[in-house]
């Protein structure tokens, strides 16, 4: 079986010669794997997408995410990296040893009304929330799938999907349609405290980020990807309870997975929610979603809790602890593998907890691809 096949059998419930291998990478490993300079990486969003697939092929994976990056010049002083603008003057300091994302100096250079900003959201932030109230809501302008083609990430998602060819398959990212996109704009106390304050505000915004998800994953579905991610890493029991994540989360989310599955009957959808998922595996099945992941056991749960709660015929996927790509052997992590995969079951893909840490090596990374090639 080739990667693609794999993973469509995989995420559709059907017969697989191996167990297939998603770790999360990120543009920062992947940048590390390939030797690439992170500030090139930020500055050219085709090389970002690029790096994410070369160093998938490298460490043995099936899959890889591809995301949206926007286009930023940068400067460096010192130990600083700073996004600049055409005319050279600073915009803010970028977090180089977390997300990427910009601190903006002035939060109103963010403009709601543009669609590249909401597009290409999480890379920007400010102390000052972008969204101070419900007229502001109203002004966010959700780019179309359009947008995306017109923007140049048509012509680079294809360029991915030939240069990845049977080599690897790709996952089309929808990212977050309800709490992580909501704390884009407010933060994360003060989304913390809307959920109590201003849950009209809450709704309000999130339908916004489901509209961007679905049209996300229209753009990614016409460009031929069957897989899509969605994201809420927010959106986990170490921050919100069950009952607010059925009000707040749920609805959301399957305003996606029903508008996607309508859209395109044959695409799966998984989420990824970092954390403890215990207490909603029932609305997270009825969301619609194809595919649970990540199972991360530092939200303190096993792979063979998630299979309990769920059942035999739910997709899963995740299990490895993050920290294990850090900290364990080659043989400890093979191991890990090794029980992940037999807890999972038949509907089962391996794969890192969460993002796989920027200075995990490719040689630890292998030895989980050696795994589920010795064990086809």
């Amino acid at each position: 079986m080739t990667p693609n096949e794999r993973l469509a059998n995989a995420f559709a419930g059907l017969a697989v010669d191996r167990v297939a291998y998603v770790p999360k990478i990120w543009v920062d490993l992947a940048a590390n794997l390939t030797d690439t300079q992170l500030r090139s990486v930020i500055e050219d969003p085709r090389l970002a997408m690029q790096v994410i697939v070369d160093a998938g092929i490298l460490v043995g994976a099936d899959a890889v995410r591809q995301f949206v990056f926007p286009v930023r010049k940068t400067e460096r002083e010192g130990d600083q990296v700073f996004e600049v603008d055409e005319a050279g003057t600073r915009l803010g300091t970028i977090d180089m040893l977390g997300g990427l994302a910009t601190h903006l100096f002035d939060a109103s250079y963010f403009r709601l009304e543009d669609p590249y900003f909401i597009a290409h959201q999480p890379f920007w932030k400010a102390d000052e929330p972008f969204i101070r109230d419900l007229d502001d809501a109203k002004r966010v302008a959700i780019p179309d799938k359009s947008f995306y083609d017109e923007a140049g990430y048509g012509d680079f998602l294809q360029q991915m999907i030939e240069h990845a060819g049977d080599r690897i398959a790709l996952i089309g990212d929808c990212d977050s349609p309800t709490l992580s996109f909501y704390a884009g704009f407010r933060g994360v106390e003060r989304s913390m405290m809307d959920i109590y304050d201003d849950p009209r505000l809450l709704h309000a915004v999130m339908e916004k980020g489901a509209a961007r998800s679905i049209e996300r994953g229209k753009f990614n579905i016409d460009m031929g990807l069957r897989i899509l991610r969605l994201n809420d890493s927010m959106a986990n029991m170490s921050l919100v309870s069950p009952k607010d994540w059925r009000e707040f989360i749920y609805p959301h989310f399957k305003t996606v997975c029903d508008e996607l599955h309508n859209y395109c009957p044959g695409v799966r959808i998984y989420c990824h929610i970092c954390g403890n998922i215990l207490p909603i595996i029932e609305p997270l099945m009825a969301t619609g979603l194809d595919c649970i992941a990540p199972l991360d056991p530092l939200g303190g749960f096993s792979v063979a809790e998630v299979r309990e709660a769920v059942g035999k015929s739910m997709v899963l996927m995740g299990g490895i602890d993050t920290l294990s790509f850090l900290h364990s052997s080659p043989e400890q992590i093979a191991e890990e593998a090794r029980r992940c995969i037999e807890e999972g079951g038949a509907h089962f893909i391996l794969g890192s907890g969460c993002v796989v840490p920027r200075r995990a090596s490719k040689e630890m990374l292998q030895a989980v691809a050696e795994t589920v090639q010795s064990l086809a």
